[in-house]
């Protein structure tokens, strides 16, 4: 997903490219992005944020296992801004924790699910996250990376009304994990409660976003969704309207 800011600053999440047949985006179309936010170390999200760190001057804000992974396999040195408050790029998030850019902040919130990678090919586990994001005011952006349903969704509606989101709605590919069928996705939104809705995280050859479309239509009416693949939209706080040709997702 990228977010763009009405003054320009571009904002990349979970960048799965190279490898994603459903899109036609390659990493260096996204060099000059400004922040990168991974929700955890899986490889349809950790992506290839290793080749645009290195190509770029974006600061990363991710769970810490994906932040020792990225500081690892980067051919670049990369710090944090703690130890290196001129130069740092890389911002070990966890729970709760809020993080500024100018008027976007970045609060990282908690996803039941797993985050794994190995080292010395012993597996190590961390904690994954979701994202809410404070774009700029009158914008705020929910991001759930990979995540069952859970009660804490209902506090992030609290917290921060999102008027913005995604969701996954299925799997990726056939027999893998599956963290919310339609219908939790559908009480999922209404729990965020937020107007417009991207449905992601689905096999678009399959009936899996219709059986999303069906469950939001009774279970969270008023919102409006956004689906396809390779869209960009003009988000005005209280409208969205599609961009015919953009050259961006």
């Amino acid at each position: 997903m990228l977010i763009q800011r009405s003054d320009g600053y571009k904002i990349l999440v979970d960048p799965y490219l190279r490898k994603n047949k459903d899109t036609n985006k390659t990493p260096e179309d996204f060099y000059d992005v400004d922040l990168i936010l991974v929700t955890h170390h899986a490889g349809d999200h950790y992506g290839d944020v290793v080749e645009i760190m290195e190509h770029s001057n974006a600061k990363l804000v991710a769970p810490s296992d994906v932040a020792y992974f990225v500081k690892k396999e980067c051919q670049v040195p990369l710090t944090s801004p703690k130890d290196d408050p001129e130069n740092g790029r890389v911002y070990a998030s966890a729970y709760g924790d809020t993080r500024c850019f100018g008027v976007t902040k970045t609060h990282c919130a908690q996803a039941i699910h797993l985050s794994r990678g190995k080292v010395n090919d012993v597996p190590v586990y961390g904690l994954p996250a979701s994202f809410v994001i404070e774009v700029e005011p009158g914008v705020t952006y929910f991001h759930p990376g990979d995540t069952a349903l859970h009660e804490g969704l209902n506090l992030l509606h609290e917290l921060y009304h999102p008027n913005i989101m995604a969701i996954g709605v299925s799997n990726i590919k056939p027999h893998a994990s599956r963290e919310m069928s339609a219908r939790e996705a559908a009480i999922a939104c209404s729990w965020i409660g937020a107007d417009y809705i991207i449905p992601t995280h689905y096999m678009p050859d399959t009936d899996d976003l219709d059986e999303f479309l069906q469950n939001i239509k009774y279970i969270y009416p008023r919102a409006q969704v956004f689906p396809g693949i390779g869209k960009s939209y003009l988000f005005h706080p209280g409208t969205v309207e599609e961009l015919e040709g953009a050259e961006n997702i």
